[in-house]
């Protein structure tokens, strides 16, 4: 469903990305780790079309993406942004709208639903999410977890055939943790196609089906989710996952 073939992705006159070729199969929920700045945030970020690549082609579904940014994807960005959602480490809600209004901007004006068709589909969004008691809440007035549940509400509103998360519990307090985790979870075995920068080891080795591990712009890695994370094979993932003595 998604492939990438040889991407490049220089700052300056620094690799980011240093020809990364994978592809992720529908269905299946693949973790993305290793230390800071290895590419992994970028990774996501130039498969939703957020950042312009040097090197290389990105395809999701029919779409595919060229170097050249936002003036040479046009087209191609405006039909994947509608199926592909992205989940980021700060929920950005505006504040000035509820749970229900944050969630509704995007069907109303991207997809064209009316606003009754929207709203109910946010009340049952907020169900799944386990947050049908804040659909008027403001998001002064919800926890970091339960806007980061606003938040993943909103990108499912589109009905998007792939969810792409960066660090989505990296900002919470650890007792908001689980409930956001939990929202993956039963996404996961709803058969949602995900892609997940994580630091969160136990989810990625009890709900992905696949680990990835970046380093230096590289995937040094990659494997079942159990035997990446239980018996890893490259020094550096070793030594990221503490087991070397």
């Amino acid at each position: 469903m998604i492939e990438v073939k040889n991407l490049k992705k220089v700052y300056g006159d620094r690799a980011v990305i240093s020809g990364v070729s994978v592809s992720f199969e529908k269905g299946k929920v693949v973790a993305l780790i290793g230390p800071s700045g290895g590419g992994k945030s970028t990774l996501l970020r130039c498969i939703n079309g957020l950042e312009d690549f040097q090197g290389g082609e990105i395809h999701v579904g029919g779409e595919v993406l060229h170097p050249g940014g936002y003036a040479k994807n046009k087209r191609a960005l405006l039909a994947l942004r509608q199926r592909v959602g992205m989940v980021f480490q700060t929920w950005n809600l505006f504040a000035h709208r509820t749970a229900t209004g944050n969630i509704i901007e995007a069907p109303v004006h991207v997809k064209g639903l009316s606003v009754e068709a929207a709203t109910k589909r946010a009340r049952e969004l907020l169900e799944r999410v386990g947050l049908s008691h804040r659909a008027d809440a403001y998001p002064h007035e919800m926890s970091g977890g339960e806007q980061q549940r606003v938040a993943i509400a909103r990108a499912l509103a589109m009905d998007p055939e792939a969810l792409l998360l960066d660090e989505p519990t990296s900002a919470l307090d650890p007792e908001r943790v689980g409930e956001v985790l939990d929202v993956m979870r039963a996404l996961a075995n709803d058969g949602l196609t995900m892609l997940v920068v994580t630091h969160e080891m136990k989810f990625a080795r009890e709900v992905s089906h696949r680990t990835l591990v970046l380093h230096g712009g590289a995937i040094i890695e990659d494997g079942p989710s159990h035997d990446v994370i239980e018996r890893p094979t490259h020094e550096r993932t070793k030594a990221f996952l503490g087991h070397t003595r």
